[in-house]
């Protein structure tokens, strides 16, 4: 098995880094050039500590990289790898919240994302893994990757690291369904700066199901059909598994961190505006938690 190169030393990235450590993987991290990062890193989890060498070049060989980023970190990141090919042999595997305009130009069709509902946050120096959900593999692009199958190794490892993991043949309507599980409980959580399970017993049932509403009809303007009822129950579901979870955007929102608002409710809003269409319910979260983040918008 190739040696692993985790970018992204967030909560769920350093998450993966530390299972496929665990589960007998050779484990690096990847800091961005400008990063101050010492060379080697040090991650506490479950009364142990991992130690990872953190490299700020993309190396010789053929890698898996396991990519756990912002979504605004994406296209600067595939700017990188344009610049700078990973060696023949390389996998790319994506994993971030929302969705990302011109997407479908901009991922590379041979990218894999990987869609999840665990949950991670840092508390003080320890890593939390605080709600155990599953996980989703596909081709970014199937119409181009055609029918290969997702390489076995892929889905055993990353399957071993955080169970389970299911293989998608398009990942289409599981990323949507992630992004209205997201408009959901991550801008709610910053309004009510409570964890995820806390949404269940306070008074939001009303707006979840407009905001579902909304995310379900521009769904179906790119032919997925995702039920408003639907998108409810999973959310429901998810904050019932990430119960004692602080969500990423509160993370961020706390730590003075651009959060990724834009490409979730921001996303919906500005979608529904350009089919000539409102979605007043996100387009009020995404300004609400906009108005919150807009003194440190510049640290993206």
């Amino acid at each position: 098995m190739m040696p692993w190169l985790v970018v992204g030393t967030g909560a769920l990235g350093s998450l993966m880094a530390v299972r496929l450590q665990q589960a007998g993987q050779q484990v690096q991290l990847k800091s961005r050039a400008s990063s101050n990062l010492p060379t080697q890193l040090a991650i506490n989890f479950e009364q142990q500590t991992c130690e990872f060498p953190v490299l700020k070049a993309w190396p010789g060989h053929a890698v898996n990289v396991f990519a756990a980023i912002k979504a605004y970190q994406v296209a600067p990141l595939l700017a990188e790898l344009r610049d700078q090919p990973l060696p023949a042999g390389s996998q790319l595997v994506l994993s971030y919240n929302g969705m990302l305009e011109h997407e479908a130009t901009l991922v590379p069709p041979t990218a894999l994302h990987w869609v999840t509902t665990h949950g991670a946050f840092r508390h003080g120096d320890e890593l939390v893994h605080a709600g155990r959900g599953e996980s989703w593999l596909g081709w970014a692009n199937p119409d181009v990757s055609g029918s290969a199958e997702i390489p076995a190794e892929l889905l055993t490892v990353l399957g071993a690291a955080l169970p389970p993991l299911t293989a998608e043949t398009d990942m289409t309507r599981r990323r949507w369904s992630k992004l209205a599980v997201n408009c959901l409980i991550n801008p709610l959580t910053v309004v009510h700066q409570c964890r995820n399970g806390d949404l269940l017993s306070l008074p939001v049932a009303d707006l979840m199901q407009t905001l579902a509403t909304e995310i379900s009809w521009l769904a179906a303007q790119y032919g997925v059909d995702l039920p408003a009822a639907e998108i409810v129950g999973l959310t429901r579901r998810v904050a019932s598994q990430t119960a004692a979870n602080w969500s990423s955007m509160l993370s961020d929102v706390r730590n003075q961190r651009p959060t990724e608002i834009d490409y979730l409710n921001g996303y919906i809003a500005s979608g529904c505006q350009r089919v000539g269409a409102a979605a007043p319910a996100n387009e009020q979260l995404w300004q609400q938690v906009t108005t919150l983040t807009k003194d440190f918008s510049h640290l993206r």
